[in-house]
């Protein structure tokens, strides 16, 4: 099957291969709007599936969101919102469980995304990466769970738009930030911590 590239995603092509051509079709902010616009997106074009290291040795690869575990954050919510909007039609309106489901479908979503985003995790983002060091993939959770960064009940204070976490193969300490969509080595490589 051939995807389809929508105009923003071929401008973006196009853009690169003209800038290594030595002849750019735009500016540097313009392609940095863009840039963060398809990422943002998810588009394809602009995640990169190797890492990219710099001059020191720190390495950065992009972070992509994990719809599969994003998606399971919100099932205890629209499981809860099913069974009592289930249960208020079966008793106020006297209807048939089945059809209560139905029923319950739409207003059940809508609680369970105010309930995951308002009460059980707050900015609730997961995401997947590579290390950049030794290319085992990480999981990075954003957000916090019933607040107890945010109230203090564990040491650090209030989750941010990053995070510090160790690879889980080669305890490589890396940074992921949540605004970047970037995941990357705060040592340069081959060194250690």
């Amino acid at each position: 099957m051939i995807a389809t590239l929508s105009k923003d995603e071929i401008r973006f092509v196009l853009a690169n291969k003209r800038y290594s051509m030595g002849k750019p079709i735009m500016n540097d902010a313009e392609y940095d709007t863009m840039r963060k616009k398809l990422k943002e997106l998810g588009s394809p074009v602009v995640l990169h599936e190797a890492p990219s290291c710099t001059i020191d040795g720190i390495c950065k690869l992009d972070l992509k969101v994990d719809t599969a575990k994003q998606r399971l954050l919100y099932f205890p919510g629209v499981v809860g919102g099913t069974v009592i909007f289930s249960e208020l039609f079966y008793w106020t309106l006297g209807t048939d469980p089945i059809f209560g489901l139905i029923l319950s479908a739409v207003p059940s979503y809508f609680l369970g995304v105010w309930f995951t985003e308002n009460i059980f995790g707050q900015k609730p983002l997961v995401t997947v990466a590579a290390c950049p060091d030794c290319n085992v993939l990480n999981n990075v959770y954003f957000g916090d769970l019933f607040n107890v960064a945010t109230d203090g009940i564990i040491p650090g204070g209030p989750p941010g738009d990053t995070v510090e976490l160790l690879c889980g193969n080669c305890k490589a300490p890396l940074i992921a930030d949540r605004s970047k969509m970037i995941i990357s080595t705060t040592v340069p490589k081959g060194q250690k911590a």
